[in-house]
C-alpha cells in the first residue's frame, strides 16, 4: 500500500479548498467491449480543455464517500493527468443543482454524479448536456433525462442477496422491511430486490410483511421509529429486519434492545460495513451488511470520466435504460458479508477499517490476516 497525496478542490456546505491526503491500493475494473453509445461517439464530440472533471456527491457522511467513492475516483483520474473538482450537496437536491450550475459555469470535461433525487437531477442532466458536458449517473441512476452512462452496482441484486440470505436462516415468520431514501433508485430498487425473493414466501404464507417502509435521507431516527412501531404492533413478533444502510440498522438495533430483547436475537442486516456495523456483526449483534464495493465503482467512474472527457468510447458488457433510451451499465459488484464472511472481508480490505477496530470489543476473534 502506497501514500497517494493530491490536491483536489472539495465544494460542499462550506465551499471550501482543502488538501487530502490518502492511502489507497489500486483496483483494476476493466471497462469491457460489447457496448458504446451511438450519441457519445468520437466522431461527434470534442474533446475537452480544461483537464478537469466534476464529481458530484449527494453526501459525505457516510463513510465510503470520502474513503472509497472519492479518492478511488480521484486516483483514477489523477492517474490520467486530471484535476477533479468534488462537490457534496448533503442530500439536499436544490443545492446540487445550485452546484451543478457552477461547476458548468466554471466549465468542467466531464460530470459525473450520485444524485440527492433522481427526479430532480435530470434538470442536472440536461443543464450538462445544453452545455455540450458529457455526463453519467454514479450509484443512482438518473430517470428522465438523457446522458451517457451509468456507473454503479445492481442494488436489486443487493436486495436480493440481502433478503436470501435471512430467508436462509429465517425460512418463515414476519419480515419488516426497512430501506432508504425515497427519490434515489438505490433505495427504491434495493426495496424491489427484497420483494423479488420474498414475495413468493409470502403467497405460500410461510412470511408475512409486517413493515415495508423508506426513510428520507437514509437516516437512524425514521428507521428506529418504523423498527418501534413494528415491533409494538406485532407484541414484539418480529422475526428479522431487512434494512438498506447501516446507519438505519444502528437505529434499529436500539430498537430491539429498547423492546427488552437480547441484542442479535433478531437479525438485521445492513449494507456498506461502516465501522459500527462491523462492530456489531462480529459482535454477533447484526447478522450481516451489504457492499456495494465503492472501492471499485470509484476506480470505474474515474476510467469513465476520463473517456467521456476524452472522446473515447464508453463501452460495457450491460445496457440500462432510464427511460429516455438503452445506455452503457457500467456495472460493478455487489455482495453480502455476514458472521461467517467477515473476518475474509477484513483481511482483503486493509485500506477500509483495521482489524484492530472492527474487533476492538472482541479481539480474540480478530484474525491473523
Amino acid at each position: 500500500m502506497s501514500a497517494l497525496s493530491f490536491r483536489l478542490v472539495f465544494q460542499g456546505a462550506s465551499a471550501s479548498a482543502l488538501v487530502v491526503n490518502l492511502l489507497a491500493t489500486p483496483v483494476a475494473i476493466p471497462i469491457a467491449a460489447g457496448f458504446a453509445s451511438p450519441s457519445y461517439a468520437a466522431e461527434a464530440c470534442t474533446p475537452g480543455k480544461t483537464k478537469k472533471i466534476a464529481f458530484m456527491m449527494k453526501q459525505q457522511t457516510a463513510f465510503r464517500y470520502l474513503h472509497a467513492d472519492m479518492p478511488f475516483f480521484v486516483k483514477a483520474a489523477k492517474e490520467s493527468g486530471y484535476e477533479v473538482i468534488v462537490q457534496s450537496a448533503e442530500n439536499d437536491a436544490q443545492a446540487q443543482v445550485a452546484q451543478a450550475e457552477n461547476v458548468i459555469t466554471q466549465g468542467v470535461d466531464a460530470i459525473v454524479i450520485n444524485p440527492v433525487d433522481f427526479n430532480v437531477a435530470a434538470q442536472i442532466a440536461q443543464m450538462a448536456l445544453e452545455a455540450h458536458i458529457p455526463l453519467a449517473s454514479y450509484n443512482d441512476l438518473i430517470t428522465g433525462a438523457d446522458q451517457v452512462a451509468y456507473i454503479g452496482r445492481d442494488a436489486r441484486e443487493g436486495g436480493q442477496i440481502a433478503a436470501k440470505a435471512l430467508v436462509a436462516k429465517v425460512p418463515k415468520g414476519n419480515y419488516a422491511l426497512i430501506g432508504g431514501d425515497p427519490g434515489q433508485t438505490g433505495a427504491t430498487d434495493m426495496q424491489a430486490g427484497y420483494h423479488d425473493i420474498l414475495d413468493r414466501y409470502v403467497k405460500a404464507g410461510d412470511v408475512k410483511i409486517v413493515m415495508d417502509q423508506l426513510a428520507k435521507g437514509w437516516k437512524a431516527e425514521p428507521a428506529q421509529a418504523f423498527a418501534e412501531n413494528a415491533l409494538t404492533q406485532t407484541g414484539n413478533k418480529v422475526d428479522a429486519f431487512l434494512v438498506s444502510y447501516d446507519g438505519e440498522s444502528l437505529g434499529v438495533m436500539q430498537a430491539v434492545e429498547g423492546a427488552g430483547l437480547k441484542a442479535g436475537s433478531i437479525p438485521v442486516t445492513g449494507q456498506d460495513m461502516e465501522l459500527a456495523a462491523m462492530q456489531a456483526i462480529v459482535e454477533g449483534r447484526m447478522d450481516g451488511s451489504v457492499w456495494p464495493a465503492p472501492d471499485e465503482m470509484g476506480t470505474a467512474a474515474g476510467k469513465v470520466a476520463v473517456a467521456m472527457a476524452s472522446c473515447k468510447p464508453i463501452e460495457s458488457k450491460d445496457v440500462i435504460n432510464n427511460g429516455v433510451r438503452n445506455m452503457p451499465w457500467i456495472k460493478t459488484p455487489i455482495y453480502y458479508v455476514d458472521q461467517g464472511s467477515i473476518a475474509d472481508f477484513v483481511c482483503k480490505h486493509s485500506y477500509w477499517l483495521s482489524a484492530d477496530d472492527v474487533y476492538k470489543n472482541v479481539p480474540s476473534k480478530k484474525p491473523a490476516c
